[in-house]
């Protein structure tokens, strides 16, 4: 549902500004930004992706079922084990060098779940052996084994194809195998961070325009202790998503943070992963993103975005 939420997010964006978000001159995608902004990267519009989401296929040809392609709304039972021994002896010894959720990566269970269905939509795209031409695109994964994280399609990264990297980017610990690439063993992104932002303090980018799903502007107050538990989880990812800004912000970017409200929240329920209310947070994004990039913006953010100008440099 995070993809279903930023592709909703991303026609508003458009249509609030008329600025198309395949010319960004960085895409940053951890997770499943990583599975919608490689589809950016590749020529797809917004609004295709929107159509996709609610089943029209005919134009593009590429057949997703939204239902299945991540294995369902629950993980199988993980291997027995830990994730990486190797991290947890580093961690001992220099306990700060990474966040504590890096932590529970390396202790989580090896996962038995597949992303075979996100492969095979890059298999369908031709991405399955190769990187794609545009080099906007940065896609987000961390080595299990080290704790580092890695930047696919940056100059330093290891050299691999799209499919690959996308799915290392969400290989979410406990619930996917992870994915090897190089000899190396990567997981979701969100192991470190759930966005990244701070990978960008030293690109020096006028205007940065971050779209969160697991992030929220205002919570709810669910009943059910699962929901409860989740947004417990949110506000973490939320008051890292405004440190990270921060640290954008002091290089001199205007930083613009585009992220659920309560009526987003209510669509989601407790479990991401669940494809059962996808279409319903996709409509509700379209709606509730339209009406908070009316609002008048806070100190500090742009006043009057204007994406595409002359002269600037952006990113989604």
């Amino acid at each position: 549902m995070g993809a279903a939420w930023v592709i909703g997010a991303l026609c508003a964006l458009e249509d609030a500004y008329g600025w198309d978000p395949r010319t960004a001159d960085i895409i940053l995608g951890t997770s499943a930004g990583a599975i919608v902004g490689s589809l950016l990267t590749l020529g797809a519009r917004p609004r295709d992706l929107l159509d996709h989401q609610r089943g029209d296929a005919a134009a593009s040809g590429v057949r997703v079922d939204y239902d299945t392609w991540v294995g369902g709304a629950l993980p199988r039972i993980p291997k027995p084990g830990i994730g990486s021994l190797k991290l947890l002896g580093d961690m001992a010894r220099r306990p700060h060098r990474v966040p504590f959720t890096m932590l529970l990566a390396a202790c989580a269970p090896p996962g038995r779940g597949s992303l075979s269905g996100v492969r095979d939509l890059f298999r369908q795209l031709r991405m399955a052996d190769r990187w794609p031409d545009n080099p906007a695109l940065r896609v987000v994964a961390v080595d299990l084994d080290s704790g580092a994280r890695v930047l696919f399609g940056a100059p330093d990264a290891p050299r691999t194809d799209l499919a690959s990297a996308v799915t290392a980017s969400c290989a979410l610990p406990a619930w996917f195998a992870p994915v090897e690439i190089d000899g190396r063993r990567f997981v979701d992104g969100c192991a470190w961070s759930d966005t990244n932002l701070d990978l960008l303090s030293g690109e020096g980018l006028d205007e940065v325009f971050v779209l969160a799903p697991t992030s929220a502007r205002r919570m709810d107050h669910p009943r059910s202790i699962p929901a409860q538990v989740e947004r417990g989880l949110r506000r973490i990812a939320t008051r890292r998503l405004l440190h990270e800004a921060r640290q954008v912000r002091d290089a001199g970017t205007l930083v613009r943070l585009i992220v659920p409200g309560p009526e987003d929240l209510a669509a989601m329920g407790a479990n991401l992963m669940d494809p059962q209310h996808r279409l319903t947070v996709l409509e509700t994004s379209l709606q509730t993103t339209a009406e908070a990039l009316r609002k008048p913006l806070p100190n500090g953010t742009a006043a009057a975005p204007t994406p595409g100008a002359p002269g600037t440099r952006n990113l989604r």
